[in-house]
């Protein structure tokens, strides 16, 4: 989710000031990135690359025969493991952050506030700084949303790679009636959300400056 919150809104700010065809084919390929559906994703790269070409495993978060620890040999092969699963994610999140970041940004450039920087001789850099950074605000509310989402598992997403994610331990316990397990990650997910969203409000004073002043003015 991060990762495509970061690159997301990099991309859909540069589409909204960008001119050419290089601009339509970015702007059409974020259309269709964003209206695939992750398990789609998951089955065609695992087709692809793990089935045809061999260069990821099939299924699993690591090998059999490796014992999970802290160590190097472990991480490089849950890492081998996890990079098919993160593709399938991030590659649909980058374009869901990217158009919803262009349409703030082309909203903010045509924006009183913009003419007027222009007016005074600012930048084309600089406003454009200035329109990013009051573009992103929507986007950053909804990311600890995202990420309390990410947190619970992209169920059919692991279904998929076989891969021992929450959403799946979820699927498992519901079809065998395990409520303890149930209720453990409904908990923690819920606790998630509540602390993802409250550090989100304190981190705004620093991102958008009114907000700031307020804190200031009402100490």
């Amino acid at each position: 989710v991060l990762a495509g919150f970061f690159v997301g809104n990099y991309i859909g700010a540069r589409i909204a000031y960008s001119k050419g065809k290089k601009k339509d084919v970015f702007y059409s390929g974020m259309i269709f990135t964003s209206q695939m559906p992750h398990y789609w994703v998951a089955m065609l790269l695992l087709v692809v690359f793990a089935l045809s070409l061999g260069w990821f495993p099939v299924s699993g978060g690591y090998d059999i025969g490796i014992f999970p620890g802290w160590n190097l040999e472990f991480f490089l092969n849950a890492l081998w493991h996890y990079i098919l699963p993160f593709t399938a994610v991030v590659v649909v999140s980058i374009g869901l952050w990217s158009l919803v970041m262009r349409a703030m940004m082309i909203h903010e450039l045509d924006s009183d506030y913009v003419d007027y920087c222009r007016e005074l001789g600012f930048s084309e850099k600089k406003v454009r700084g200035y329109a990013s950074r009051n573009a992103i605000l929507p986007q950053f509310t909804g990311l600890p949303i995202a990420l309390g989402t990410a947190f619970g598992g992209s169920l059919i997403t692991e279904i998929v790679f076989g891969y021992p994610g929450i959403g799946k331990e979820i699927f498992s316990a519901i079809s065998t009636l395990d409520f303890p397990i149930i209720q453990g990650v409904c908990i923690i997910v819920a606790l998630v959300i509540l602390v993802l969203n409250f550090l989100a409000d304190l981190a705004y004073g620093n991102i958008d400056p009114r907000i700031r002043t307020g804190y200031e003015g009402g100490t």
